[in-house]
């Protein structure tokens, strides 16, 4: 249902199956997750791909910038009653282990909290170290997450790394950063336009080359086996 993007739609569908995780003999790892970053002028259908993907995804988790903490995110110490003590409890990226988490409106989230993922995206991993707990959590977790520029939206003047408000340490984690821009453009407008109408006239006139449930046991299976 949504127009255009073909080269995103293709880095997120290579995102879906993943790559190798390669470990060499000398113990160092290369992670086979690839993370992505789509960076937009809003209405540009980045929350809609984001959803779409947590529905297709066979092991998915959605998160939203203002409404996720670090805890929630990778894992929190909590006071256990029943145990009289301390027990761990595991976030989104944790519980998403071998799977997707989508995050959007990630230039909304607070600096701490966006620290927090720092260790998991690369070294795939949460190490936690508060009250008498040291724990070292999975997290093999992919990542889509979608932003925001500075300004709102993209100054068409000024270059687009610049424009991009995320801290080079986390940028630099995500292999794959798409710039969406919505420039005005009369025919791209005149098609957008036409094909939101005939969806809105029609839900039914597009339909996908392979159904939904169909697709997600593709997926796991390819990840499964090959």
């Amino acid at each position: 249902s949504v127009f255009g993007l073909e080269i995103i739609k293709e880095a997120l569908l290579l995102q879906l199956f993943g790559g190798m995780k390669k470990i060499r003999e000398d113990g160092t790892k290369t992670r086979g997750d690839m993370h992505i970053l789509l960076v937009g002028d809003p209405g540009a259908a980045k929350s809609t791909l984001l959803m779409y993907i947590v529905k297709a995804a066979p092991k998915a988790r959605f998160v939203s910038g203002k409404g996720a903490t670090s805890a929630g995110i990778t894992a929190s110490i909590v006071k256990d009653e029943f145990l009289r003590g301390w027990a761990l409890e595991a976030g989104a990226l944790v519980l998403a282990n071998k799977g997707i988490v989508a995050i959007d409106e990630l230039d909304k989230m607070s600096p701490e909290d966006r620290s927090a993922m720092h260790e998991a995206l690369e070294q795939q991993q949460i190490t936690i170290s508060k009250a008498n707990i040291q724990a070292t959590l999975r997290a093999e977790t992919t990542v889509l997450a979608a932003a925001n520029p500075k300004f709102g939206r993209f100054d068409p003047f000024a270059p687009v790394p610049s424009q991009i408000d995320l801290p080079p340490t986390l940028i630099n984690r995500f292999d794959l950063i798409f710039p969406i821009r919505d420039i005005p453009n009369r025919e791209k407008d005149e098609k957008i336009a036409s094909h939101v109408l005939a969806l809105h006239k029609d839900p039914k006139s597009i339909k996908p080359i392979i159904e939904l449930q169909l697709f997600r046991k593709y997926i796991a299976y390819s990840r499964q086996n090959v």
